[in-house]
């Protein structure tokens, strides 16, 4: 069979779909996949398994940093006005959770110092990296595949006025544990802000639509489009238009502009 000699023309695209249409291997598979959201205290609790399954067999001298024990340390420390982000911050809203190495918490600036000596007493062989918009706890034990070390918690500070919103207007607290997760607005729009970053690296940016898509895809009918836009329009100026459109090419399974 002679295909086209450019691999992205219209000719050469509809023979590799004609192709691969008439087989049959993946068809009907995703259809079985769960689809609604897998919520906080289950996907939490998965993705915390899944990491230390992967600590104890390939890192067993590491701390273990997990973000149960982490939000309990924010509350016995009377540290205020903090919110879980990251992927245990919206596991919940994804419908399979997965693992990750790093617990991530925005806190305000006002409460730097105090998260910051609570972290120390509970984890005191962590290594501190201090960043502008960023505080690193790296666990010596804690390295990647060169050798590198890891962070294991990054305390987020809020940069933008978006985030200064998330903190103040975006919070969801449990009313047992009075652990503290980002509203769908503030997830949502926290994978949007990644995206349009100039400063995000490549290959982050396309798991973080991954992870947009994956959030609207089970949340959508309960997303206040209100709150969205105004969250959003604080990214940028254009932020408010382009989240909308953002959140419908989701819906309709289409590829983001980012």
């Amino acid at each position: 069979m002679a295909l086209a000699a450019d691999p992205s023309s219209p000719e050469f695209l509809a023979a590799r779909h004609a192709a691969m249409w008439a087989q049959d291997g993946f068809q009907g598979v995703d259809e079985t996949d769960l689809s609604g959201p897998c919520g906080h205290a289950y996907g939490i609790r998965k993705s915390a398994w899944l990491t230390t399954a992967f600590r104890n067999q390939y890192r067993p001298e590491s701390l273990n940093v997990l973000p149960q024990e982490v939000m309990e340390c924010l509350k016995d420390a009377e540290v205020t006005n903090w919110v879980l982000m990251g992927l245990y911050g919206y596991v919940g809203y994804l419908s399979q959770p997965r693992a990750t190495q790093v617990v991530d918490v925005m806190i305000p600036y006002s409460q730097k110092k105090k998260a910051m000596k609570a972290i120390g007493r509970r984890w005191p062989t962590l290594q501190v990296r201090q960043l502008s918009q960023v505080v690193r706890f790296q666990d010596p034990a804690e390295t990647d595949h060169e050798g590198q070390l890891v962070p294991v918690i990054d305390w987020m500070l809020p940069w933008s006025p978006f985030q200064s919103m998330i903190l103040s207007d975006c919070v969801i607290e449990d009313p047992k544990s009075k652990h503290r997760y980002p509203a769908i607005e503030a997830a949502i729009v926290s994978k949007y802000a990644a995206l349009v970053s100039p400063h995000r690296e490549a290959r982050k940016k396309r798991q973080d639509a991954v992870d947009f898509e994956g959030i609207v895809e089970t949340t959508h009918a309960r997303i206040n489009m209100l709150k969205l836009k105004e969250l959003a329009g604080l990214v940028w100026g254009g932020g408010a238009d382009e989240i909308e459109r953002f959140v419908k090419l989701a819906i309709d399974g289409q590829t983001l502009p980012y």
